[in-house]
């Protein structure tokens, strides 16, 4: 059963979310009092439940990152702080594990909370660039001015998709356009975020969500299909002075950059484990560095793909237990889905698979407490609660 209103346990745990949309980052260099209470408030309010059956996959993954990697980082002698900057971020992947009661029992409360999360990422990115805010020509360009690259959190792309995947459903009902209209505009501040910092991939996603919503309606409500089409058609026309300058920015940044040397990486990456058969099986343990060329050959504890970063530090063995981990939530909520355009199944999978295999693949955004989030919001959508509430 679904609780009626939620507990004293899941508003702290909000809270703790809050205090780190507004006042933290993703990925932060320091722990300053911020960090410190944030990490109280969700550690006072962990709760494991290993009979849990569907809790015994992560449960081994978490058992296995917190022996075997940390033997290995102490032996090689890497610096405590590179060690407990790699740790926290793989405690994030089990937030399933520690605050599924709290997802699951109140599953709108908590999407919104994280939508919450995704939309004020997004203004304070747009805040730091508040110089050329007004200037579409000058975005994308120059250094990036949010040195603190929220808008490469996954809450910021999930906020986008849910906002217009929930907005164009509502606006086909009757008696929720006001409702609907809202949360067309609630996407603009994460679209604005991803544009201004350049994310393809982000922006990729939303186009290709879009397309897939856009034809699955035409297929379904060809009426409604037809109407989004044309108005997004107008939109496009009217908007095209400035959408052309930012499509013109990103197609610059791709000339330049390209892939941004993700197979470089993992080439580097595959060197490294391959140099002997314990590396390889077992990795270099937590906290070990990578001269990166992905980003100018600099050394660094992290790589782009969440898959070539466990190889590197928890080998192939590691990786195959701790990515299984990580999947139990994905593939149980796969199998509970039935894709139904009119239900929240089909929006909310397609809200957080853009942002899971865009962690997984291409940005270092699983580091982040919000890749822990969307790994919650599959174990959510698990539950087949959302259309009952």
């Amino acid at each position: 059963m679904i609780n009626s209103a939620p507990s004293f346990q899941f508003y702290s745990f909000c809270g703790a979310l809050l205090l780190y949309t507004m006042f933290s980052s993703p990925t932060p260099d320091t722990l300053g009092l911020p960090e410190i209470i944030i990490g109280l408030l969700l550690a006072a309010f962990v709760r494991i439940q290993v009979t849990n059956q569907d809790n015994k996959l992560p449960f081994l993954g978490l058992m296995y990152g917190l022996t075997l990697p940390i033997i290995f980082s102490i032996i090689s002698g890497f610096p405590l702080l590179d060690i407990i900057r790699d740790i926290i971020p793989f405690l994030f992947l089990f937030t399933v594990l520690f605050y599924g009661w709290g997802g699951q029992s109140h599953p709108i409360y908590f999407i919104k909370i994280v939508v919450i999360t995704g939309i004020i990422f997004s203004f304070r990115t747009c805040l730091s660039y508040h110089e050329v805010l007004l200037t579409p020509s000058l975005w994308g360009y120059g250094p990036p001015a949010d040195l603190l690259y929220l808008a490469n959190s996954p809450e910021v792309l999930f906020s986008a998709l849910c906002c217009i995947g929930y907005g164009l459903k509502l606006l086909m009902q009757d008696n929720q356009k006001l409702k609907a209209i809202a949360l067309l505009g609630l996407s603009a501040p994460p679209l604005m975020a991803m544009i201004l910092m350049s994310q393809r991939a982000g922006i990729g996603s939303v186009i290709l969500f879009v397309t897939i919503f856009l034809s699955y309606t035409l297929y379904t409500r060809p009426k409604w299909g037809l109407i989004f089409i044309i108005t997004m058609a107008l939109l496009m026309i009217i908007l095209w002075p400035i959408l052309g300058q930012a499509i013109e920015g990103l197609w610059i940044k791709t000339e330049l950059v390209g892939l941004n040397s993700r197979i470089e990486e993992w080439a580097t990456v595959l060197k490294i484990i391959s140099k002997d058969s314990i590396t390889l099986l077992f990795g270099e343990g937590w906290g070990a560095r990578i001269e990166n060329p992905a980003v100018g050959g600099i050394n660094v504890t992290y790589t782009h793909s969440f898959i070539s970063s466990l190889l590197l530090k928890t080998g192939a063995i590691g990786t195959i237990i701790i990515l299984l981990a990580c999947l139990k939530p994905v593939s149980n909520a796969l199998k509970s889905v039935y894709f139904d355009v009119k239900g929240t199944d089909f929006i909310l999978l397609g809200a957080i698979s853009f942002p899971f295999l865009i962690s997984v693949f291409l940005y270092a955004s699983y580091k982040s407490l919000g890749f822990g989030l969307i790994l919650l919001i599959f174990s959510v959508l698990a539950t087949r609660k959302l259309e009952k509430n």
